[in-house]
């Protein structure tokens, strides 16, 4: 009867030191690549494939008509606050 006890002891001691079973990651959504503009001649290339004409200043104007502007340090400004920064090929965006 010790010995059944002991084991039982053993047992329950192992099971409550072993590391809970770990969570399926399948459901959980892959990381966002950045998007990129690119630069081709005087034109930017957007990640949508649209074209704009690059200003003197380095900014560009949207197909909606906002203007994207080039800041001190060489990245651009979009509309809504984010800063695209510059790679050597282009831009890369949040």
């Amino acid at each position: 009867m010790k010995n059944l006890i002991a084991a039982l002891l053993a047992t329950a001691t192992v099971a409550a030191c072993s590391a809970p079973p770990r969570p399926q990651l399948e459901g959980m959504p892959s990381a966002t690549p950045a998007k990129r503009i690119a630069i081709v001649g005087s034109e930017v290339v957007l990640p949508d494939g649209t074209r704009a004409p690059m200003d003197a200043t380095g900014g560009f104007l949207l197909p909606n008509g906002e203007r994207v502007l080039r800041d001190a340090r060489g990245a651009l400004v979009l509309p809504n606050g984010n800063r695209c920064l510059p790679d050597g090929r282009g831009y890369v965006c949040p």
